[in-house]
């Protein structure tokens, strides 16, 4: 740690700053301003008004969720505010492998995740990735929760593609 860091900390405390940030608690604008403050390269990538308006809060949130920390939990606030609701869903171009339809069969044997949560995850220093989680119900197997990663998302037919095969979506949980 150079002495700049640590002088930088010992700053910071001492003017009563806190070492974390409460993203849960901040409202759009205070976000934009932690996303410009944490993110230097932000304000020349993204050619927008700065407004906390919906649309400036999801370009700042999907810049931001690729980053990893308080920047990710920054960002993914930001969407939340956005969405009415607050339920996320992967932006329609979010597709991880080339499966993008179910065969029939693949449709009929599917089992049924209901209810469903989706959230976007990211810890240490690893990217972020959509976790799709619910009971499975299936005809031949027990009901069981499941936490899995979601590859596509096929919002025509309610279904998703995760790790672990075809999942029908059924009702999903509240936000």
């Amino acid at each position: 740690m150079g002495m700049t860091a640590f002088a930088h900390r010992r700053r910071r405390h001492s003017l009563g700053v806190p070492r974390r940030v409460s993203v849960e608690s901040m409202d759009r604008e205070s976000l934009i301003c932690e996303a410009i403050l944490r993110c230097e390269d932000i304000e020349r990538a993204l050619d927008i008004h700065w407004q906390p308006d919906d649309e400036t809060c999801r370009r700042v949130g999907w810049w931001l969720v690729k980053y990893t920390g308080t920047p990710f939990h920054v960002g993914r606030r930001l969407l939340e505010l956005s969405i009415p609701g607050g339920a996320l869903l992967p932006p329609p171009e979010f597709q991880l492998c080339r499966e993008t339809e179910p065969t029939d069969e693949e449709m009929l044997t599917a089992p049924m995740l209901q209810p469903w949560s989706l959230i976007l995850f990211q810890t240490g220093s690893r990217p972020a990735v959509w976790r799709l989680g619910g009971t499975v119900y299936h005809r031949d197997y027990y009901c069981r929760w499941v936490w899995t990663r979601l590859l596509y998302l096929n919002r025509e037919k309610a279904m998703a593609r995760t790790d672990e095969g075809w999942v029908r979506l059924g009702k999903r949980m509240s936000a």
